[in-house]
């Protein structure tokens, strides 16, 4: 595929934005505008900081499972805002994989700082993709067909990938698999990763600790926008319905055909709410509260980045060098 095709793909999601805003009737919009109430807004943005903590927290139990040697809490956080950042400007999230290579600047192997990533957001997608599922039940009505098959192969890619990257036996029989089919080239490269995965081990005590870290990770999100729902004159929307849309949301804006979730986003929700008999304006306008979360990752996440640039050594202020500070040791902790 070239680039132009690729991009093609990436601009799916800002058009269906454009076709939906040149159908929608601006003084709806400005009306639905007006009736917003700030209080619950701001405090879905205030929820930023324990939202950045409960997935630090799990980052860090995830490094910890890999052999690594995590940074503080505070810093992990940091590094965190920043993923969030470039994750919000390219199609994917694709851009948060940067994390691994502030590891590697402090000192971590980048395949595994790469592995913690790809794990961590797993975590995330587990609980997503159960909530997802609901979804079809809920909206199978509205769905088209594309839609809830792409659910359901996500939901089992993540339900079969997780346990297999997680637990040791099923890791090296993958491990195996790739070996026997892989170039010649690139066979050292796979038994060097091998290697450097063969700590981790699905045991029961830290799988435990990263399901509940997700699970408060996906309370926090859904917390999060359920108090945007309550922004907007929406009362007959159920929570059930926030829940699951949400979760619908999560796993197809993952898809790279857009910047954000920009259209994407736009087209479920017009979708959900039509059901209980809302204007498309008003979908647009609850879609754009949910961008402004994402527009506050953003911008907190440049500003930690100029406190944390990439390519500058961690200075003693921003990466303590006592090791009774490290993860689970430490007063950040």
């Amino acid at each position: 595929m070239n680039k132009y095709a690729r991009w093609a793909i990436r601009l799916i999601g800002p058009a269906l934005l454009i076709i939906f805003l040149w159908r929608s009737d601006f003084s709806q919009l400005a009306a639905g505008l007006s009736q917003t109430r700030i209080l619950p807004l701001l405090l879905s943005l205030a929820l930023f900081l324990p939202f950045v903590a409960i997935k630090a927290w799990r980052w860090n139990a995830l490094m910890t499972e890999l052999g690594m040697q995590p940074p503080t809490l505070r810093t992990s956080m940091a590094l965190y805002m920043i993923g969030l950042y470039l994750g919000g400007t390219t199609p994917g999230q694709s851009g948060d994989f940067i994390k691994a290579w502030y590891l590697r600047e402090r000192g971590q192997a980048l395949a595994p700082a790469l592995f913690s990533i790809v794990l961590d957001r797993l975590f995330d997608f587990v609980i997503m993709a159960l909530l997802a599922l609901l979804s079809l039940v809920a909206f199978l009505d509205i769905l088209p067909q594309s839609a809830q098959i792409a659910t359901v192969a996500f939901a089992v890619i993540v339900f079969l990938a997780t346990p297999a990257l997680m637990a040791r036996g099923p890791r090296e029989w993958l491990f195996g698999i790739l070996a026997r089919i892989a170039p010649a080239r690139i066979r050292p490269a796979l038994e060097r990763w091998r290697g450097q995965f063969s700590e981790l081990s699905l045991r029961p005590a830290p799988a435990a600790k990263l399901m509940l870290a997700s699970v408060l990770s996906a309370t926090s999100t859904m917390l999060r926008i359920y108090l945007l729902f309550q922004a907007l004159p929406l009362e007959r929307v159920s929570v059930l319905t926030i829940v699951s849309s949400t979760a619908l949301i999560a796993i197809l804006q993952a898809l790279p055909i857009s910047f954000s979730g920009i259209g994407v986003r736009d087209a479920i929700l017009i979708a959900v709410l039509a059901r209980y008999g809302y204007p498309s304006e008003l979908a647009l306008i609850l879609s754009a509260l949910f961008l402004l979360l994402n527009i506050e990752h953003i911008i907190l996440g440049f500003l930690v980045s100029l406190r944390y640039p990439l390519g500058t050594p961690p200075s003693a202020a921003a990466e303590p060098a006592d090791p009774a500070r490290s993860y689970g040791q430490g007063p950040n902790n």
